[in-house]
Order: structure tokens, then sequence, then C-alpha cells
């Protein structure tokens, strides 16, 4: 009996130390779980930036519904007005000696832009003088015959002199005049040629000594930027060529491809904005001038022409761009510019100030891009602060907390 009492003892002493064992083991799991909860909860946790890092690094705005019509958006290029742009080039073949413009440069109306040497100024200088000496010549011939034209006048007025002698000493004249006349015109003639459509002097100085006197100055028609130059010297150039391309990129147009379908909502004096490809967040304002003639038969598009007016520089032609016209009724949207919008793990988020010194991410869905700028279509309300300057530092912040926590 002794012995089954001690067995029974030993027994319920393991058996105590075993349930204080479980309870203790119990107690840690729950600990261990209640410590892996608040893990998974600190992950969405604020980012907290202290106020004095924020300066110059974080900007907020406070959302607002809009009422903003719908957008549609016409792929398309930049290109110089027709009536805008100038193709400078020769009236004669030559070779280019001299290049005084470059691509890019500022020139004036009138401005001499290359020099060329032909073979055809010395053939018009030829011609011009030729036609000079036959005028000397010819005015020399109509003074003899009005000489013998009042000879033969006074002679027959003494009866010296038949009629048909005085008739023939007029006609002369008559002819000696016609005659100089033909010659002053082919002397203004040449001399046109040789200075208007050629520039070179016709009436140079006999010693003259200037290398360029007879180079053909390549004359800017109109003031107005570089945009092509397609010479450099010793280039033979004929009058097909272009040397040179003028234009003022001030005032360009774009050329936005619409489909058929949806033509009937655009009309001419709407306002459009033109964007560049790429995040650049610039927006070109444009006004529809002409909704095209003729259809592409193989893209079975119309080329909308906008109107451009703009002074930064930026633009420039052949480049691609893209047209957002509004249209239809308005209607309420929540929009905030795209740098606010980040991706964090695949999902657009945007961070949201909760205090002075807390942000929290918040996900959203975005709609469609308005006016540069891009819907929230869920996941923030109206009177919220979000971040739209420094949203990528928050960003970083975030992925470095979550890195540490793993």
């Amino acid at each position: 009996m002794l012995t089954l009492s001690v067995l029974a003892a030993i027994a319920g002493f393991a058996s105590g130390r075993h349930s204080a064992a479980a309870s203790e083991s119990n107690a840690h799991a729950n600990g261990s779980s209640q410590i892996a909860g608040s893990k998974n909860a600190s992950d969405g946790a604020a980012i907290v930036l202290p106020v004095a890092e924020q300066r110059g690094a974080i900007a907020t705005t406070t959302l607002v519904v809009q009422q903003e019509s719908d957008l549609l958006q016409f792929p398309g290029k930049i290109v110089l007005p027709d009536n805008e742009s100038w193709h400078v080039g020769v009236l004669t073949t030559g070779r280019i000696e001299r290049i005084y413009a470059n691509l890019g440069d500022y020139v004036h109306k009138g401005e001499v832009l290359a020099r060329m040497h032909s073979h055809d100024v010395h053939e018009a200088q030829a011609a011009y003088a030729m036609a000079v000496a036959e005028k000397s010549r010819l005015q020399s011939a109509e003074s003899l015959a009005q000489v013998n034209f009042d000879r033969m006048q006074r002679l027959y007025a003494l009866r010296a002199a038949s009629v048909e002698q005085t008739e023939q000493a007029r006609q002369e004249l008559v002819n000696a005049k016609t005659a100089l006349e033909n010659g002053q015109i082919d002397v203004v003639r040449s001399k046109t040629h040789l200075e208007e459509n050629l520039g070179i002097s016709a009436d140079l100085p006999a010693n003259a000594k200037n290398e360029t006197a007879e180079l053909i100055p390549i004359v800017a028609p109109a003031s107005g930027y570089v945009l092509q130059k397609n010479a450099t010297p010793g280039t033979t150039v004929a009058p097909a060529t272009d040397i040179f391309v003028l234009g003022d990129p001030r005032h360009l147009w774009m050329l936005a491809s619409v489909g058929q379908e949806q033509l009937s909502q655009l009309k001419v004096g709407q306002s459009a904005w033109v964007t560049l490809p790429g995040d650049t967040g610039q927006r070109f304002a444009g006004r529809i001038s002409n909704l095209g003639q003729e259809f592409d038969p193989t893209t079975r598009r119309l080329q909308v022409r906008i109107d451009i007016e703009h002074s930064g520089g930026i633009l420039r032609p052949e480049m691609l761009a893209t047209a957002e016209i509004a249209v239809g009724e308005t209607r309420p949207l929540i929009l905030i510019a795209p740098e606010a919008v980040q991706q964090v793990n695949g999902q657009d988020v945007v961070f949201v100030r909760q205090a002075a010194e807390r942000f929290t991410p918040r996900p959203v869905r975005v709609g469609s891009s308005v006016n540069g700028k891009v819907a929230l279509a869920e996941g923030v309300r109206p009177g919220e602060e979000v971040v739209t300057q420094g949203s990528f530092l928050l960003k970083s912040q975030l992925l470095k907390a979550s890195m540490q926590g793993d």
C-alpha cells in the first residue's frame, strides 16, 4: 500500500508539470501570434517624416470634385504651316563657296545665308555689257537719223528736197527711235537678271577687287530660324535643291489623325490641348482650324489641323504628339497630377496626409487622363490631403521599412 501511494504521488506531480508546461507553451504561442499580427498590421502603418525634412521635398493638394467633359485623344505630329515656311534655293546651277548660317540660327529677311559660284554670272555680265554697247550704238544711230531728218526738213522748205526724201528721212528716224527703245529694254532686262535674279552688281568699278563680287548671294526671303541646311562649301546645287528651310516655330500646326466615327464631335474653333509623348506634364493650347478634306484610303482617317501658338521653343516640326479635345456633357471627377500616383507591388497608390508628420499609402483605381491630370476613380474622398510632390520619396521610405521588417 505504501508503494502504491508513492507511485500515485509521482504520477500526479508529473501530470502537474506536464499541464503547466502545456499552459506555458500555449501562452507563448498566443503571444507569438499577437506579435505576428502586430507586425502584419505595421506593414500598412503610417510613414513618419519630420516636418523639417518635408520642406522643399513634400507638397500636397486637397482633393476636390471637378466637373469635366469626356476627353478624346488623337495621335498626330507637329508640322510647319504651309504658308509660313520658306524653302530657299537658287535659280541656276553652281557650287557653294561660303556658308554664313547654320542650323538653329535666327536670320532676318534679306540676310545673306551663303554665296555660290556659277558660270551663268559671266554669261549674264557679258550679255549686259553687249546690251549696254548696243544701246550706245543705237543712241548714235538715233542721233544721226534725227540730224538727217532735220536737214531734210530744211531742204524741203527751200524746195531742195522732195516729199519722198523727207518722208524717208522721217521713217528712218522712227526706226532708229524704235531700235533704241528695244536696246534700252535689253539693257534693263539683262541688268535685272544680273542684279535681282543673280544678286550681282551690274556696274562694278573697273578696279574693284572684291572676292565675293562675282559670287551669287543666297538671301533669306523672310525672318525665321534655320530649320534645315542641306549644303556645305563645295556642294554643287541646282534649281531643284532646297539649300535652306526657314520657319518660325512660334506658330505651328498639329495634324491629328481622326476616325470617321469621331469626326461629328469636332468643329472648327474648338479648343484643344497638345501633349508630347512621355510624362513631361507640358500641355500646349491650340484650336481646331480645319477639319480636313479627304480621308486616307489606307487608314480611313482624316487629318484635322490644330493651330498652336507657343513661345517656349519646345515644339519642333515632325515631333509626334497627342491632341486632347473635350467633348460632350461634363461629369464629376477627382483629378490629380500624374506624379502623385506611385506603383507599390503592382498596385497604384497615393499618400494621404494624416497629420503634420504622418502619411499613409492608399490603394486607388486610376481612371482616364483629363487635361494633363489623372482621374482617381476609387480609394480617396474629397477633402483628403494627398501628396503631389515627393510621393516617390514616401514610396522609398515605405519600401525601406518593408525590407527592414522582413
